[in-house]
């Protein structure tokens, strides 16, 4: 692939890797609209995200062997135009069962857009540029983050909680035509003779061979980090206004300030790991930061103080948010292109597990504690147990 058609490539990649959970993202940062709008309670909007979540998670091991197999294009397309039905039915929804509807086309889309991306990245970029490349395309799901929690709210306020969601069914259907025409259509190229770091020798029975144990590891450590991040993505916004007395726009602003550092520390961490840094050091320093990220947040909770609530913010975005780039990029070093796929779509598992455990048991706790110390104290023992794992790593 030439320099002009990695230009083109990469920002579709971002693209499919932020239109996913958009959906999620904008209704957390219009979440009191919401709420009050259907009448439910704080355990039921927790449970948009879980079934959102578990959609991704029982799909992605199915779907990322189709990755292997098919054109990628025309799963690329299928991200976008996926998201993009998700967005219409949230916004046509009148009553709660049609919002858990959307939520689990959305989730099938997510649940293609780690294998179909990473596989497209084994295939078209160069081997020197694979980790950083992986950096810059997870940045689109803090990018996603960040144009929800500045952009919802403020749309909300003129137009109701639903406007924001006919302009992402909009951006998704624009994507989908820009992916048919600008994506490569080609067939995948072959890797370098170079072997993956723990890789076994490739064979013809390369798709049947198990995974090496890192995987597992990164599967294992996506489980639990992935529960503590997305129960603070998803009720951020909500604590920041019920708890901490900020009005809908600033409270918006603790998930869109989030999702601004998380870009940036996606792409630096996913260039620290295209260094000589090995994966399982990145995500014990990854996750030593982030349990005192939850550990502000708990602070800001006892304490009632705004500036712990604020750097809770920015260290959750600095480290919770980039270890998905390190998972994805570890993956790549450990495995043959032929089972990139494959190999995504385990650890993706993991991390849709969490995501989808999360915020059920955050909204739980919520409700029967009519308070957040409990969840945020769940969130520090999450992130230590992969303060564990990374070392164990």
């Amino acid at each position: 692939m030439n320099n002009h058609d990695s230009r083109g490539l990469l920002p579709l990649l971002t693209a499919a890797m932020a239109i996913g959970p958009l959906l999620t993202y904008g209704l957390s940062a219009t979440s009191a609209l919401v709420i009050d709008s259907l009448g439910i309670t704080a355990v039921q909007f927790g449970m948009l995200a879980t079934l959102s979540f578990l959609m991704a998670a029982a799909l992605s091991l199915t779907l990322g062997r189709f990755s292997d197999r098919f054109p990628a294009r025309a799963l690329l397309v299928t991200i976008f135009a996926g998201a993009g039905l998700s967005f219409v039915v949230a916004a046509l929804s009148t009553n709660y069962l049609w919002l858990l509807a959307a939520m689990a086309l959305s989730g099938a889309a997510q649940a293609l857009s780690n294998p179909v991306t990473n596989r497209m990245i084994s295939d078209h970029a160069p081997s020197a540029k694979r980790s950083p490349w992986i950096g810059v395309k997870q940045s689109g799901v803090q990018a996603s983050q960040l144009a929800a929690g500045v952009g919802c709210p403020t749309l909300a306020l003129a137009w109701g909680w639903r406007g924001p969601l006919w302009v992402g069914a909009a951006v998704a259907g624009i994507s989908a035509v820009a992916a048919w025409h600008f994506a490569p259509s080609r067939g995948r190229s072959q890797r370098p003779a170079s072997a993956p770091e723990f890789a076994e020798p490739s064979s013809g029975r390369a798709e049947h061979r198990a995974l090496p144990p890192a995987v597992w590891l990164f599967a294992a450590y996506a489980l639990f980090s992935g529960a503590a991040l997305q129960a603070t993505n998803v009720y951020l916004p909500l604590f920041a206004h019920d708890e901490m007395g900020l009005n809908l726009t600033v409270a918006g602003l603790t998930a869109a300030i989030a999702g601004l550092i998380g870009v940036t520390a996606r792409i630096g961490w996913g260039r620290a790991l295209a260094g000589n840094a090995g994966p399982f050091i990145l995500l014990s320093i990854l996750a030593a930061g982030s349990t005192l990220g939850a550990l502000a947040l708990l602070g800001a909770d006892l304490v009632g103080w705004l500036p712990l609530l604020w750097l809770g913010v920015g260290v959750h975005g600095a480290t919770a948010l980039a270890a998905n780039v390190v998972l994805m990029a570890g993956a790549l070093r450990v495995v043959r292109t032929s089972t990139v796929g494959r190999a995504s779509s385990a650890i993706a598992v993991g991390m849709y597990l969490g995501f989808a455990g999360g915020p059920a048991l955050m909204g739980l706790m919520t409700d029967y504690t009519g308070g957040f110390t409990t969840g945020w104290t769940a969130a520090v023992a999450l992130y230590a147990v992969c303060v564990a794992l990374g070392l164990w790593g």
